[in-house]
């Protein structure tokens, strides 16, 4: 398995195992993090843990479980992730109304693409399938 496969890995055991900071020390400080849609980009660890904590503030058993890697070059990396957890809070998807909290279990696919230099991450950018999100969890956000 290559540096790159193992990193990841360890990105997504550490949010599973809610070891935030430990997953933030992966980014560099420049880092640019795309995680919603329509939002401005966050940047470096601090905006990963700003990420990180508002998806449990919404999802607190939120797991994240890789589904496919594949490699796009020498720096790239592209992640399906299914995400599985309890819509407790509410939930912010970028320039959209929240979700309300359904108390329901949901799962829903992720794709991240990651940009892995120095053995860390310099860029990341989440997709999500925004039709499937809103038949999932209401017309709130619609």
């Amino acid at each position: 398995m290559s540096d790159a496969h193992l990193l990841i890995r360890e990105y997504y055991k550490a949010f599973n195992e809610r070891r935030f900071n430990d997953a933030a020390e992966m980014f560099t400080h420049d880092a640019v993090l795309e995680h919603l849609p329509a939002s401005p980009p966050l940047h470096g660890p601090a905006g990963y843990l700003q990420s990180a904590r508002a998806a449990v503030a919404a999802f607190p058993d939120l797991t994240l479980q890789i589904v496919h890697v594949e490699q796009r070059g020498d720096t790239i990396c592209e992640v399906d992730v299914l995400c599985t957890g309890t819509l407790e809070g509410e939930w912010k998807m970028g320039n959209l109304e929240p979700f309300k909290p359904t108390r329901r279990r949901h799962s829903y696919q992720i794709r991240e693409m990651l940009e892995i230099r120095g053995g860390k991450f310099t860029y990341s950018s989440v997709s999500w399938n925004l039709q499937d999100i809103v038949s999932q969890f209401g017309k709130s956000g619609a």
